[in-house]
C-alpha cells in the first residue's frame, strides 16, 4: 500500500527587512501597506476611505503607522481639537450664570444697605409750580432703598402736572434724588374766574401765584371745564386770541406790549382793549391793512386832541367814536 505523502507547509515570516513586492496599477501601487505608502501614493478609492474630514475641517488619516527605526505600530491618538469647541461654548455659558448671580447679589446688597437710603429729596427749576407741588406728586417716602426707587414711574408722574415741558430724576448717592424740571413759557392768561396760564399751543396751565406777576395780556370770554387743565382742548378756540398776538409781536413790538385784553365772547370777531383805554374790534383775521387803518385814525385823533373810545374794523373800514 502507497503511503500518502504529507505535504509540509512552512511559513515564513517577514522580518522588518522584508518588503512585499509591490506590483504597480497604473500610477498608483495595487495595495497600501501601513507605515510603507504614504498618502499620496493611494490609489483615488483607498485614499478616500482612509482620510476623514476632523472638526475644523482639515484631512487626516485614521489609520496605524509602522516606524521602521522603533520596529514598532503606533496607533493614532485622538484628535482634541473636537473637544476645543464645547469647552468653550460652556465656559461662556459658565460666565454669564456667574455674572448674572454676582450682579444680584451685588444689588440685593446695595438695596438693603443701610447707608442708601433716600433721606432728601431735592427740586430745581421750578417757578410757576411750587416745590410742595412737586413733592406731593413725587409722593417719595423717605427711608426708602435708594436703588428699589422707580425713577421712570416718579418720571412719568411728574409730567402729568400742566406745567411742566420736561422733568429730569437723578439719584444723588448716597441718600438724595434731585428733580429737574423745565416749565412751560405762557404767553397769556385766561380768566375762568382764576387766572390760568396759557401757552403757544393752547395748552391751558393750572392757576399760579407767580401769574400774578407776569406783564402777559388777558384772553376772555371763554369757559372750560377743569379737565380741560392740561390739555389742548381748548386749543381751537382759544386759536384767533394767540395768532392776533403772534400777528402783532412780527408787525409792532411795541403796540402788541401795549395788548392789555382779547375778548373772545362774541364768533368771529376780536375785541381788543389796549392799555390806554382804547377798545378795537377786528375780523378774526387780523391784516395789515387794519393795523394801518387804526394807525391813521389813532394818528389823527392825537392831532386833534382827542382820545378814542371804541373802533370798529369788522366792515374794512374804521368807525371810531
Amino acid at each position: 500500500m502507497r503511503k500518502k505523502e504529507e505535504k509540509k507547509f512552512s511559513l515564513k515570516m517577514f522580518t522588518s527587512f522584508a518588503m512585499p513586492e509591490v506590483k504597480p496599477v497604473g500610477a498608483n501601487y495595487a495595495f497600501y501597506r501601513p507605515g510603507a505608502t504614504t498618502v499620496d501614493e493611494l490609489p483615488v478609492k483607498d485614499k478616500a476611505e482612509g482620510e476623514k474630514r476632523s472638526f475644523w475641517g482639515k484631512r487626516s488619516l485614521d489609520t496605524a503607522s509602522f516606524s521602521k527605526t522603533e520596529k514598532t505600530w503606533s496607533m493614532p491618538n485622538p484628535s482634541s481639537s473636537g473637544l476645543k469647541p464645547v469647552v468653550l461654548v460652556t465656559m461662556v455659558i459658565l460666565f454669564i450664570v456667574g455674572g448674572f448671580w454676582i450682579k444680584q447679589r451685588a444689588i440685593g446688597a446695595l438695596q438693603n444697605s443701610e447707608g442708601l437710603k433716600l433721606a432728601k429729596v431735592m427740586v430745581e427749576g421750578e417757578h410757576y409750580l411750587s416745590q410742595d407741588e412737586v413733592l406731593r406728586t413725587a409722593n417719595l417716602s423717605l427711608g426708602s432703598s435708594m436703588f428699589k426707587l422707580d425713577l421712570e414711574d416718579l418720571n412719568q408722574k411728574l409730567k402729568k402736572l400742566s406745567w411742566v415741558d420736561r422733568v429730569f430724576v437723578e439719584r444723588r448717592l448716597p441718600s438724595a434724588i434731585l428733580i429737574s424740571i423745565r416749565e412751560r413759557n405762557p404767553v397769556a392768561l385766561l380768566d375762568n374766574g382764576s387766572l390760568y396760564g396759557v401757552d403757544k399751543e393752547g395748552r391751558i396751565l393750572s392757576p399760579s401765584e407767580a401769574l400774578l406777576n407776569q406783564d402777559l395780556p388777558l384772553i376772555s370770554g371763554v369757559r372750560f371745564s377743569a379737565d380741560a387743565v392740561g390739555t389742548t382742548q381748548t386749543a381751537q378756540t382759544l386759536k384767533p386770541a394767540l395768532d392776533f398776538f403772534t400777528f402783532m409781536a412780527k408787525k409792532d413790538g411795541v403796540l402788541a406790549h401795549d395788548v392789555s385784553e382779547v375778548n373772545l365772547s362774541e364768533p368771529e370777531s376780536l375785541k381788543v382793549t389796549f392799555i390806554n383805554g382804547a377798545q378795537v374790534t377786528f375780523n378774526t383775521l387780523v391784516s395789515d391793512a387794519d393795523l394801518k387803518r387804526m394807525a391813521l385814525v389813532l394818528g389823527d385823533l392825537n392831532e386833534k386832541g382827542k382820545k378814542a373810545g371804541t373802533m370798529d374794523f369788522l366792515n374794512g373800514f374804521a368807525a371810531a367814536k
